[in-house]
């Protein structure tokens, strides 16, 4: 009796300690969130996403209260059913055009092949189509399941053009010692096409469940005002530090490709949003990314 009561104590004690839960996928956009994990938030557990489908998992039973996501599948989680509310976005440059051949404008790519990843709501893939339609250009898109085997082909010359996200296209001139280049900005890509002043794109994002912004308000703002410190301050004052949390804990990529990599990626935390993400939904939905344009889709804090 009295062990369960301990237990029961040490449960109680635990809830009390830990009053929300913040996911962020083990990559890159663990890098404005550094801060957040070292210094930590009174009353969250911060833990991990590994997989699409454990992303899913946790926001359709709402077992995350904050989750970082990338734009396009937060949305379509939403049109599935997830109750949830896009709050900001913290990543808005990061895919790059790259080859092994010298490639300086759009034009350029007229009649060849260029090799991409095959997966919800990719924005490299949408952006391809959003050119070929708008241009009028005859190319080929060519989907490869992983990153690393995209990195491969390129370097052993079997493909000579792809679309990545960091890191992966710091690795991949690293891996080929320059052989391979990032040649076009396709942040700067998608900008042109649609006459936009900044040349960025709502690539990653916090979501955040209706569960907690209806029963928790104050710590709602009180995490998302971290996350902001997190990604506007620390990441920027802290780089080295904030650099050598992500490499410690992916444990997969190289630090010097993750520090070339940040330095070619726009990390900061915004939530003056709504104008450029309703952009990018339009063509998500135009182009077979979502499934719909979900309404009232943004947390006003």
């Amino acid at each position: 009796m009295k062990k369960g009561l301990i237990t029961g104590m040490i449960l109680l004690l635990m809830i009390s300690v830990f009053s929300a839960t913040f996911y962020n996928p083990l990559g890159p956009t663990l890098l404005p969130a550094a801060g957040l994990y070292i210094d930590g938030v009174p009353g969250l557990k911060t833990d991990y996403w590994r997989t699409i489908d454990q992303a899913q998992t946790l926001m359709l039973k709402q077992q995350a209260d904050f989750i970082i996501l990338p734009v396009a599948l937060g949305i379509e989680m939403v049109n599935k059913g997830a109750k949830y509310k896009l709050a900001g976005v913290s990543l808005w440059k990061t895919f790059y055009l790259i080859s092994s051949e010298k490639i300086t404008n759009v034009d350029e790519l007229k009649g060849k092949r260029i090799v991409t990843l095959h997966g919800p709501g990719q924005t490299a893939d949408v952006i391809l189509k959003i050119l070929k339609k708008s241009k009028n250009m005859d190319f080929e898109i060519v989907y490869v399941t992983s990153s690393p085997e995209i990195i491969q082909m390129l370097a052993a010359g079997k493909e000579k053009i792809a679309v990545l996200p960091e890191p992966f296209v710091s690795l991949a001139e690293i891996k080929t010692k320059g052989k391979v280049k990032a040649q076009l900005d396709f942040q700067k890509v998608y900008a042109d096409i649609f006459n936009l002043k900044e040349e960025k794109l709502p690539i990653a994002g916090i979501f955040v469940s209706e569960k907690i912004i209806n029963n928790d308000m104050k710590m709602v703002k009180k995490v998302l005002n971290e996350y902001e410190c997190s990604a506007n301050v620390f990441y920027k004052n802290s780089f080295d530090e904030a650099i050598k949390f992500v490499f410690d804990t992916m444990k997969t990529m190289p630090e010097p490709v993750l520090r070339k990599a940040a330095t070619r990626s726009e990390i900061y935390y915004s939530k003056n949003i709504k104008e450029i993400t309703d952009l990018y939904m339009k063509n998500l939905f135009e182009y077979g990314a979502i499934s719909k344009i979900p309404e009232d889709l943004y947390l006003i804090y």
